[in-house]
C-alpha cells in the first residue's frame, strides 16, 4: 500500500509531472473510486492562488475535466478530478505522428466546444496545448476529448498575476501579445487552438513559418489550413473573436461530416488497463473517522473540501482554509504594491 494522503487518498502511481505539481492516480478510500489527483507543494502565494483558481473553475461540460474535491496536509495540497484513461493528444501524436484531417477537425471542434463553455463563463484558459487535451479510451471509434488544467486560467475582468514583461503560458502556443503580458482575452485561446490543430495535422510542433509550406493541394487539408491561418494571425483583431466564432468557421468547411478514410486506423487505447479494478472490498476495514495511515507528523494540519468549501465534518478543516486565505491575501498585497 502506498502513502495515504490525508487519511483518504492512497497514492497509487505518478502519471505526469508539471511546473505546478505532480499528477497521481489515487484511490479515494471514501468511495473506492480511482481518480486522478494533482499534488502541489505550497511554495509561495502565487502557486497557492493558482491552486485555488484551478480548483474554483468548475465548468460543467462533457469536454471539460472538472475538479472534484481537495485536501490539505501541512505544506501540501491535493485536488482530485476524474481519471481520463486514454492519455492525451500529446501521447497520441508522439506514438502515431500526423492525424487524418477528419480526426484533426473532430478534435479541434471538441476543444472549441470546451472553450465555448469556458469563454461563456468569462474565463480564458491561456494554456491550450496537446498535453492538456485528454482523451477517453474510445478505441477505433469517434474520439472524445476533454480539456484540463486551469492552473493559469484567468477571468477576463480580473487583474493579472503578472505584469510587464512576465509571460504565462507554454512557448509554441502563446500568441505574440501573451508574451508581453497582455490582458486575458479569448483570442489568445483561439490562437493556441490553431497551433494545436496544425500540430495534429503535421505531427510535430510547428515552427513559426508560412502555412503555405504545409499545403498539398488536397482539398480537405487546405480547407483546414485556411481555418488555422485565420486563427493564428499575429493581430488578435484579425482572429475569430472567440471559440464560438472559430467553431462556426470550422463547421462551414464541412470537414466535420467527412466519412472515415480507408486505412485511417487511429486507436485511443485504455492506458490503465484493468489497473482501476480496486474496490472497497480490497481495503482493510475501518471504524469511526479515518486518519492518515502514511507516516505524518502528529502535528500535521489536515483539511478537506469539495470545491473551496469544507466537505462534511472532517477534522481540522479551519487551519487549511486559513492557509489558503493567507496565500490569497498575501498575493493581493503584493499586487497592490506593484500597481500602487
Amino acid at each position: 500500500m502506498g502513502e495515504v494522503f490525508a487519511g483518504r487518498y492512497e497514492l497509487l502511481d505518478p502519471v505526469a509531472t508539471g511546473g505546478m505539481g505532480t499528477i497521481w492516480r489515487v484511490l479515494d478510500r471514501s468511495d473506492g473510486q480511482v481518480k486522478a489527483a494533482k499534488i502541489l507543494r505550497q511554495s509561495d502565494a502565487g502557486s497557492l492562488l493558482r491552486f485555488v483558481r484551478e480548483q474554483s473553475m468548475r465548468i460543467d461540460h462533457t469536454h471539460v475535466v472538472t475538479p472534484l474535491s481537495w485536501a490539505g496536509v501541512d505544506d501540501r495540497v491535493l485536488f482530485t478530478m476524474p481519471l481520463v484513461r486514454g492519455g492525451s493528444v500529446a501521447d497520441l501524436l508522439r506514438e502515431r505522428g500526423p492525424l487524418p484531417v477528419r480526426w484533426v477537425a473532430l478534435l479541434t471542434d471538441q476543444v472549441l466546444q470546451a472553450l465555448e463553455a469556458v469563454h461563456a463563463a468569462g474565463i480564458v484558459h491561456r494554456d491550450v496545448k496537446p498535453g492538456n487535451l485528454l482523451l477517453e479510451p474510445t478505441g477505433a471509434g469517434r474520439p472524445h476529448l476533454r480539456l484540463t488544467d486551469f492552473g493559469i486560467a484567468a477571468p477576463v475582468d480580473e487583474p493579472r498575476m503578472t505584469r510587464g514583461s512576465h509571460a504565462i503560458g507554454t512557448p509554441g502556443y502563446m500568441p505574440p501579445e501573451q508574451w508581453v503580458g497582455a490582458d486575458p482575452d479569448p483570442t489568445a485561446d483561439v490562437f493556441a487552438v490553431g497551433r494545436v490543430a496544425l500540430e495534429m495535422l503535421i505531427g510535430q510542433r510547428p515552427a513559426d513559418e508560412d502555412l503555405k509550406a504545409h499545403r498539398t493541394g488536397e482539398h480537405a487539408r487546405d480547407l483546414l489550413l485556411t481555418v488555422v491561418e485565420h486563427a493564428t494571425r499575429n493581430d488578435p483583431a484579425d482572429r475569430p473573436a472567440d471559440a464560438s466564432a472559430m467553431r462556426a468557421q470550422l463547421a462551414a468547411t464541412g470537414l466535420l461530416t467527412l466519412p472515415p478514410t480507408p486505412g485511417e486506423a487511429v486507436v485511443v487505447p485504455d492506458r490503465f488497463g484493468t489497473a482501476e479494478a480496486v474496490t472497497m472490498g480490497d481495503l482493510p476495514p475501518t471504524t469511526g473517522p479515518t486518519h492518515a495511515t502514511a507516516p505524518l507528523a502528529r502535528s500535521s494540519t489536515v483539511a478537506f473540501g469539495t470545491g473551496l468549501a469544507p466537505a462534511g465534518r472532517r477534522p481540522s478543516a479551519l487551519p487549511g482554509l486559513l492557509l489558503l486565505l493567507a496565500g490569497i491575501v498575501g498575493l493581493a498585497v503584493a499586487t497592490w504594491l506593484l500597481v500602487g
